[in-house]
């Protein structure tokens, strides 16, 4: 009997991961369901327990019902029973970057409004740092330290916040259009949006994301992604929603991901594009892996599923929406006469068009702006957190605008071609050029800069790598290594350039913006300095 039946389209399906593992805990309370690598495991009763009590640890913080609490921490048991918690109490995690220093960091406690943040005790003086800047932060609960009183908020030791508690028994499981959690993602022409998204496209996305009447209660779904990234709620809600267990690790690890599956057992598993250069393995066919989400751009997947005899699904998604175009079925991969993988055909439930810069359909073949919408309420974002205009820029004439270039063929099929706006894609990150350059433009030798997607590598759905173009000031001699060796304290570990190239004159349009097009045909050339090839590490 397959863990979930298909489901119907007509309402909103009235669930959140709490209502899951609640029922989960009723009928197996003693399974395991969620087991970290450092070998601790939590089963189904153990989990609703645990986040009662962390909802009572933030509601005696303070926390109250509709208010954001920031987090800065690693994937564990304690940041997902947190996550419940919060849920749990009717607040909302706003999980962030943990590279995020400085003005980003700022920026995003002040766009929250959160009068709670919660860390590791190694981002505490990251928060320090920028105090004088927040306006809303209170309490800082520091999870693994105890920090001295005192400074614009005050401190809260892990162990004061969560010790001598009863759990919280008057809870409410949250309702589909409640908010699960705000994720950020990268800005464009200005600073990073908080995604509000509901737990009804929380849902939607997880359902969508395999076939999942096709899963079974034994399933060991694993999820190495960071806490502030959506497959960190997808997969725990996923595993629940299955009767499964999760597997978690604190951060991902490209080279210990072939050793865990096999140790854990994993059946179910998610493929990064950088993964599929992993050199096959002796004992690949014994991996007990039987489904993969891989990328839908880049042919290399198939082979690398087919070392594991599993079978592959693929989607198009993004942390707005909630997997609207998807395969057929497994193992359903579609190419266009130009050789372009499909990312799949619209899903049952939703609407998917290709427009012009008018909302006007372009005709089959064509290249323009995909947009969605979809048949029930809650099922898509909530907007961007105290971002009206950015909220109204996306939801236009009632369809959400990805940003994204796409060609829809005469069979339906969707093929991703390029990002309409300015981010680049880094290793799992969507980073904001505009950001980048904010970062790049403080330096006192620099005029003016422009952050660039250069490819990693000959992977269609390889990571790209961040160049920047640097016009120099008048009579100054900046080089390449000095830059970089500046930026690497000043901004997150995820942003740092690793290519550099100098320029006399940045070209601009009419209207004095850059034409950035010009720089990303550039590419990687003989003026081009590579900060990898130069041997300079950036530290964790």
């Amino acid at each position: 009997m397959p863990a979930v039946k298909a489901e119907s389209h007509d309402r909103t399906p009235d669930v959140s991961l709490i209502a899951t593992l609640l029922d989960q805990a009723r009928h197996t309370p003693d399974k395991t369901y969620v087991t970290s690598i450092d070998g601790r495991s939590l089963s189904y009763a153990e989990t609703v327990a645990g986040a009662r009590l962390w909802a009572a640890a933030y509601r005696r913080a303070g926390v109250q019902p509709g208010e954001h609490v920031v987090t800065m921490q690693h994937n564990t048991l304690e940041s997902l029973l947190g996550w419940l918690g919060l849920a749990w109490l009717g607040a909302v995690e706003a999980p962030i970057n943990s590279d995020y220093r400085g003005p980003l960091l700022a920026h995003a406690l002040n766009l929250t409004r959160a009068p709670t943040m919660l860390v590791l005790d190694r981002f505490a003086d990251r928060v320090a740092e920028v105090s004088g800047d927040l306006q809303h932060l209170r309490t800082l609960i520091v999870l693994d330290g105890d920090r001295p009183a005192g400074g614009a908020y005050q401190t809260l030791s892990g162990a004061a916040f969560l010790e001598n508690l009863d759990p919280a028994t008057d809870l409410r499981a949250p309702a589909p259009w409640d908010i699960m959690a705000v994720l950020f993602t990268s800005g464009t022409t200005g600073p990073s949006k908080a995604v509000r998204i509901p737990w009804a496209q929380m849902h939607a996305m997880v359902t969508g994301s395999f076939k999942l009447e096709d899963f079974g209660h034994d399933e060991v779904i694993y999820n190495a992604g960071p806490t502030y990234h959506v497959g960190a709620k997808v997969f725990p809600y996923m595993a629940g929603l299955v009767g499964g267990r999760h597997l978690m690790r604190p951060f991902i690890s490209r080279s210990a991901v072939a050793e865990e599956y096999l140790r854990f057992g994993v059946t179910v598993g998610g493929v990064v594009a950088d993964w599929l250069d992993q050199p096959p393995q002796a004992d690949d066919a014994t991996r007990p892996l039987r489904f993969l989400l891989t990328p839908y751009r880049d042919p290399a997947a198939e082979p690398f599923v087919a070392r594991f005899g599993g079978r592959r699904f693929g989607v198009f998604n993004m942390t707005e929406v909630s997997c609207p175009i998807q395969f057929r079925d497994w193992d359903a991969v579609v190419y266009d006469a130009a050789g372009r993988m499909s990312c799949g055909v619209v899903r049952d439930g939703y609407e998917a068009r290709v427009v012009d810069a008018n909302d006007q359909p372009v005709p089959d073949g064509e290249v323009g702006e995909l947009i969605i919408r979809a048949d029930r309420p809650w099922v898509l974002n909530a907007g961007y957190l105290n971002n009206p205009e950015a909220t109204a820029e996306a939801w236009r004439n009632g369809w959400f605008h990805t940003g994204d270039a796409f060609v829809r063929d005469t069979a339906g099929n969707f093929f991703f071609l390029d990002r309409l706006k300015d981010s680049i894609r880094r290793h799992g990150e969507n980073i904001s050029s505009f950001e980048v350059e904010a970062y790049v433009n403080a330096h006192p030798a620099v005029a003016l800069s422009a952050a660039v997607a250069v490819k990693a590598s000959a992977h269609a759905g390889a990571s790209e790598e961040i160049k920047i173009v640097v016009e120099r000031l008048p009579g100054e001699a900046l080089d390449a290594e000095t830059l970089i060796r500046w930026l690497i304290p000043q901004m997150p570990r995820f942003m740092v350039p690793r290519y550099v190239e100098f320029i006399d004159a940045l070209p601009l349009t009419p209207t004095q913006k850059v034409r950035k097009k010009v720089l990303r045909d550039d590419g990687v050339g003989p003026r081009t300095w590579d900060r990898e090839a130069a041997g300079i590490e950036v530290p964790r």
